[in-house]
Order: C-alpha cells, then structure tokens, then sequence
C-alpha cells in the first residue's frame, strides 16, 4: 500500500520511525474498518494516489467511504502526534499567533474553523458569514472578502484562547497535497492576478528561467518546474499560505481538532460539520463560484509529468508531513501514470 511508496533513504531517523510505524498502524486499521463495514469476504481494495487513504469499494456508499478515510486519518494523526510530544502544545509553537491568525470564531455556536487556502475555505467563509448574519445570499456571485466580518482567534486573550480551544468544536479541512499545490498554481500564476505576479512571479522567473531575455519581466507566465524549485529553496515557515504546508498552517497535534474533514469527501463531511455546529435548516454548501477553474486530473498529470523527476522527488519529500499525517498515500513517482486515476 502506501509503505511501498515511501523510500527509507530519503528520510532521516525519527520521521522514518514515525512514518513507518503510523503507516502499519493505518494498514491494519484500513484492513479492520473494511471488514466491518462490508462484511463480506470478497472486497477490492484499491489506494488512489488522488484521495486520502480511502477504499474505492462498489458495497460502500459515499457516506460510509467518507466516515472510514476520516477514522483512517484521525489514527494516523493520533500516532504521529504521540510520537512528537513537543508538537501537543500550542503555546511552545515557534509561531503560535500564526495559527490562532487562521482560525476563525463563532462565539454563538461554539465552533472554531482552521481555514487552509485552497481546500473549499472560500465557501467555508462564506457559510459562516451567513449563518452570522453578515451575508443575505449564501450563493452570491462575488470575490470572498477573507478578513471582513470575520473574527479571528488571536483577537482574544491568552486566557480567552485557552477556554475556546477546550470547549468549542474545532474543525478543518484537507486535499491531497499535490492537488492542492497545482490548484494554487494554477490560480496564482495562471490567472490575472498581478499581485502574485509582481511579488513572486518576477523573482521566480529572474532566478530560475534559463536563457531569460532581459527586459519586462512580468511574472505572469511562471513554468510549473520553476514553482516547484522556488518551493524547494524556500522555508515553509516563509512561505506563503497558499502552498505552505496544511500541518504548519494548522497544527492539528496541538490544536486537536473534533473533525478533519477532506477536500475529497466535501459535501459529505461539509454536511456533517454544519449539522454538528448547528447551523440553520436552510444552509447548504454553495456550489463553485462560476469564475473558478476546477483542478482536473488531466491538468495535476500534465503540470506534475513536466517537472524533473528529481525535483518531484524532493517535492514529496518537502511535503511528506502532510502527506502522511492526513492520510494521503505520495504518489510513485517513477510512473509516468502515477498521477492519473
């Protein structure tokens, strides 16, 4: 499964042992959780490289395929939290304010939401500035304003803090790390966004463009491989939240969220989570705004087949916290098909 993916030379010491020990704990309990749920003796078990550890299964429904891939991930978590300690306390965080900046608050309904750029937080946003009566119209065709009317969790006290991570219901979101990375591509680089140009395109293209004419430079047409090797020369903690890692936006062993939800499953878990914090009858998830560009298969295969082999490598490798701690298996990368369904 997705032990024979991971490659011992390219990890060091004590996130070998880590990997290696959540990866069993996860197979047995994949193995466990099918037998209980389809009860039959016959069962095709397939791990898709597009989805959390999840069972494609003709006998399970997609609520019961989304419940199992969310029990799969919260034992994968559970393990690798126990075997870092130093990561269970949100105060001793090198950055903690950073993470209490992506959690957003409901005081009247209790709940926390840990938003990660580019898994659905838009529409996130937009649920909750509804139900808080902020937005008339949930399916109103309009750019999220990400900050107004929102309220976020390092505008309170330490004490405050403390007593609503306790006590509310926390929750977030995650995708597949190699989705995720080509949707931010795709939309920072690919689309009139002249701020994400100027501030990363222009010094991405400087640096990396073989044979570079000099002259307007102007960030816009950034080649996926040349993303991808700015990802490897950067420190996550510098990066930006786009396409910094989701367990460094969110820090999931410290917080210790009630639910994680994927970007995969999202009208099944989205609907779990508005019925857990209350929300009123007359919500529902939006559907996609009509200027958004969905992240096909087609297109993660193609970006990700034109990078060199050795910096996909090095990619996973730079991302392998997310990867394993959320339950999504890194691809084979010596495939060339590793990335289509």
């Amino acid at each position: 499964m997705a032990l024979a993916h991971l490659r011992s030379r390219t990890l060091s010491g004590k996130l070998n042992i880590l990997v290696v020990f959540s990866l069993i704990t996860v197979n047995i309990y994949i193995a466990l959780s099918i037998f209980q749920a389809t009860n039959v003796t016959r069962t095709r078990n397939v791990i898709s490289t597009k989805k959390p550890l999840e069972t494609v299964n003709s006998d399970l429904s997609e609520l019961e395929a989304a419940e199992i891939a969310r029990k799969m991930r919260n034992k994968t978590l559970q393990t690798m939290c126990a075997g870092d300690p130093a990561r269970n306390d949100v105060w001793k965080l090198p950055e903690p304010k950073s993470v209490f900046h992506q959690i957003i608050v409901d005081e009247e309904r209790k709940f926390l939401y840990c938003y990660v750029p580019k898994v659905a937080c838009s529409n996130w946003k937009r649920i909750i500035k509804y139900i808080q009566g902020s937005l008339d119209d949930i399916n109103t065709v309009e750019k999220m304003d990400h900050k107004k009317d929102l309220v976020f969790l390092d505008s309170f006290s330490k004490e405050e803090i403390d007593v609503k991570l306790k006590t509310y219901f926390k929750f977030m979101f995650v995708r597949d790390p190699i989705s995720r990375l080509v949707s931010a591509y795709r939309n920072k680089f690919k689309e009139n966004i002249v701020a994400f140009h100027k501030r990363y395109g222009v010094p991405i293209v400087k640096k990396y463009r073989r044979n570079l004419v000099e002259g307007n430079v102007k960030g816009d047409d950034v080649s996926f491989e040349e993303f991808i090797r700015y990802l490897l020369d950067t420190d996550t903690s510098d990066m930006d939240m786009h396409w910094r890692p989701m367990n460094e936006l969110c820090q999931p062993c410290a917080v210790n969220f009630d639910f994680i939800g994927s970007f995969e499953y999202l009208s099944v878990d989205a609907n779990n989570v508005l019925k857990t914090i209350g929300a009123e009858s007359n919500t529902f998830f939006p559907q996609r705004q009509p200027w958004y560009k969905p992240t096909t298969q087609e297109k993660i295969s193609d970006e990700m087949n034109s990078v060199h082999l050795n910096y996909r490598q090095r990619f996973v490798e730079k991302y392998l916290v997310d990867f394993i701690m959320f339950g999504y298996p890194p691809p084979d990368l010596k495939r060339t098909d590793s990335f289509k369904k």
